[in-house]
């Protein structure tokens, strides 16, 4: 018998492509989770659309459509690196890396497949950054526009001040489309007049902007010279097209342009906007620049990965995201040298990438002659037998009361951590990169920028608590499901929700303190970060000109005003009687803050409009204008008692309240999220057999969410509409929790299963 030896082949091929469907599902998962972080802030509008302002579910899909091709291409190649990072860090995790360098496969061939997929991904974003998303984006400026067109109110609500350029339009009553207006104020600065009228109707002009007639106007004019009444029974005038309902910035609509239009732009000698020229010449690196982040991200997984101590899953999502911000500190750092002149376009916007791809040159030849495994996995296992001599060692091993709570809390406790620091790293990157080219058209220093964002970190931390206590539930479940955990406790005779109950109660705590840091931090932290917006970035200071406002039956128009010093010129006051008309005015040069919100008229005049005619009448020279004179009322500044006093307020001067209202259940409704989505998932979870897998339960988390903020935003829609009342638009979507959380209740109790 003759034996002919053999050299064992490596599976190159089937090692490869295993691979690849390891990386696949973890970067499909970061680029919906990355997207979906984008796109979560206009979820809230595309609802107004829907229900209020009588637009197709079909017309604003689309909108939401073109609205994520863009999104996708500038996500790719971070989540391309979670991806590769997770998957990897799953392998050495579960010890199969270990056993392919037994086998003579070292860790660092897996190079070559990472960087294939890297490449292909490559390929994809170029073909979005260059083709579809200048579609999409164009696409969606189109439906803008003609939505714009079609309905001019899109944008107008009834209660609060609508800004058309620097006119202002308030309207007690307005209809769901936004066009059809009653007890309608209209302020004309270029001729200082405010125009009361008893209805008006926003309608398209047919050469382009937004034309509204008046009906039954009333002008009173300034008694110091001669008092005057004009009275129209109709008015028609063109609002200003500078500001247009639904468009979006300049900066923004640069990528809805080809390359050749954004080469011409660039290109113009002389022109007349500079700093567009210079965006367009930025937006054509950038184009190129992300798509090949991508190749450079995928050479960089490999250093990242051999570099760390231990292998997991969740450690691996984590270094990507940190990557993630610091190629973002990098783009910052490029524009910002760009807009000093200190280096060219070309290098500025190249910098991430060269900076990136030095990095993953020099850790690689650091890691040329290594291992993947000279160090210990992160095994649970592992991990429990060191804790357990260690213990024996110190003679501490004894069994102690409420072990299995203490050690299902304490997993919960470091995986709602990590999700939370996670998703708060990827709203600030969100959040960063939407206000990137503001900040650096306004020169805003390194100090301006820390400041702005330390006062702004409370309102990105209270978006993201309800969605990592859900996403944090989702992932212990899981992770005790893979590791037989949950099995054991079963077969001790302990029920899965009874087990996992400390979970829970983690959750009801947390919401009280979710109450107070979205209700009373929130509101103060927001007016201090729009303050230094003000005054610190755009260098406004407390000076303003134009002011116009209105407090209950009072109506307010201040030539200048420095709220710093308590100073206003060219002060002008209305009183609003019966029927929308004005009953007086007061006329003064000057008004002084002597505390209080009390301010002294200088030179003051008053005319009242009597059955017959106008009289001049005393004028007092002290009035109520307010210490906060001037700003806008905006429930995001203000915590639950101060919204309770202004519609109170509101209410007392005969005005609709239905909005702040509305604003103000959903506040008080708000905590309770961070209660039902945990218990959502947790029941979804374990309600069994059979039981759904790992990857279904977060699936199942994420669309739970999304369908929260969805029913969120058609709750405050309809309340904002006047189709449902304020409590119950405010409440609607914990509304539809609690239901599903019962219904699931019942189900689980069907199974003989209880807490």
């Amino acid at each position: 018998m003759r034996v002919t030896e053999t050299t064992p082949r490596r599976p190159r091929g089937t090692l490869y492509r295993y691979l690849l469907r390891e990386m696949a599902v973890p970067t499909l998962f970061a680029l919906l989770g990355l997207t979906l972080v984008i796109l979560t802030k206009d979820l809230l509008g595309y609802t107004e659309l829907v229900v209020n302002r009588g637009f197709g579910a079909g017309v604003v899909a689309m909108m939401a459509f073109y609205q994520t091709v863009p999104l996708i291409g500038t996500t790719l190649p971070f989540a391309t690196m979670v991806g590769a990072l997770v998957a990897l860090g799953r392998l050495g995790a579960d010890l199969e890396l270990l056993v392919l360098e037994a086998c003579g496969v070292s860790a660092r061939s897996l190079v070559l497949p990472v960087t294939l997929f890297a490449a292909a991904l490559t390929g994809a974003g170029l073909v979005v950054s260059l083709a579809l998303g200048p579609w999409a984006s164009r696409s969606l400026d189109a439906s803008l526009e003609r939505i714009s067109l079609e309905n001019p109110g899109a944008e107008v609500r009834a209660g609060v001040v609508n800004r058309f350029g620097d006119w202002k339009l308030e309207a007690q009553v307005a209809n769901p489309r936004g066009d059809r207006l009653e007890s309608v104020l209209l302020w004309m600065p270029d001729v200082g007049e405010t125009v009361f009228a008893q209805r008006a109707a926003l309608d398209p002009e047919p050469g382009g902007g937004v034309r509204i007639t008046l009906e039954n106007a009333t002008v009173l004019l300034d008694p110091r010279t001669s008092p005057r009444k004009l009275e129209f029974e109709t008015m028609t005038t063109l609002l200003p097209e500078t500001d247009l309902p639904l468009q979006r910035d300049r900066e923004d609509r640069l990528a809805s342009l080809t390359l050749r239009e954004l080469g011409s732009m660039a290109a113009m000698e002389g022109h007349d906007d500079a700093y567009m020229a210079q965006q367009a010449a930025i937006q054509i690196h950038r184009r190129f620049a992300l798509p090949l982040a991508t190749l450079v991200f995928g050479f960089l997984v490999m250093p990242l990965f051999m570099s760390r101590a231990q292998f997991s899953r969740s450690g691996g999502g984590v270094v990507g995201l940190v990557a993630t911000v610091v190629y973002y500190g990098l783009v910052q750092l490029g524009d910002g040298l760009i807009q000093r002149g200190l280096v060219g376009i070309p290098l500025g916007a190249w910098l991430p990438n060269l900076a990136m791809a030095a990095l993953g040159l020099a850790m690689f030849a650091r890691l040329a002659g290594k291992s993947a495994f000279g160090r210990d996995a992160d095994r649970p296992t592992q991990r429990v037998k060191r804790s357990v001599r260690r213990a024996e060692a110190r003679g501490e091993l004894r069994t102690k009361r409420f072990a299995l709570a203490r050690y299902v809390a304490s997993r919960f406790v470091q995986v709602a951590a990590m999700c939370f620091g996670v998703l708060l790293v990827a709203y600030l990157l969100v959040d960063v990169l939407d206000r990137l080219q503001w900040l650096f058209r306004y020169g805003a220093t390194a100090g301006e920028i820390a400041r702005f964002y330390l006062a702004r970190v409370p309102l990105l931390a209270s978006r993201v608590v309800p969605m990592a206590l859900l996403v944090a539930t989702a992932l212990t479940v899981s992770l005790v499901a893979a590791q037989g955990e949950l099995m054991g406790m079963r077969a001790c005779g302990i029920p899965a929700p009874r087990a996992l109950r400390p979970v829970l109660v983690l959750c009801v705590l947390v919401a009280p303190l979710f109450f107070v840091l979205n209700n009373e931090v929130v509101p103060r932290t927001n007016a201090l970060a729009d303050y230094l917006k003000t005054t610190e970035i755009k260098d406004l200071g407390g000076v303003r000109s134009a002011v116009w406002y209105r407090v209950g039956t009072a109506i307010y128009e201040l030539g200048e005003l420095d709220a710093d010093i308590g100073h206003a010129s060219d002060v002008v006051i209305y009183e609003v009687g019966d029927g929308f008309a004005p009953r007086a005015r007061i006329d003064a040069d000057e008004a002084e803050h002597i505390g209080g919100g009390v301010w002294r008229l200088v030179n003051a005049t008053r005319v009242e409009v009597t059955d017959g005619g106008l009289e001049r009448r005393g004028a007092t020279p002290f009035v109520q204008l307010g210490e906060d004179a001037g700003s806008d009322v905006d429930t995001m500044h203000y915590p639950v008692g101060e919204l309770r006093r202004r519609i109170a307020e509101l209410e007392q001067g005969g005005r609709d309240a239905s909005a702040l209202r509305t604003d103000l259940h959903a506040k008080l409704a708000a905590p309770l999220a961070c209660i039902l989505l945990p218990a959502l998932a947790l029941l979804f979870a374990v309600a069994g057999p059979p039981f759904p897998s790992s990857t279904t339960t977060l699936v199942a988390s994420v669309a739970a969410f999304v369908a929260y903020m969805l029913l969120t935003g058609v709750g405050t829609s309809l309340g904002y509409g006047g189709a449902l009342p304020p409590a119950a638009a405010g409440w609607l979507a914990t509304a539809a929790l609690g239901g599903l959380l019962l219904a699931l209740g019942l189900r689980l109790r069907g199974f003989g299963q209880s807490f």
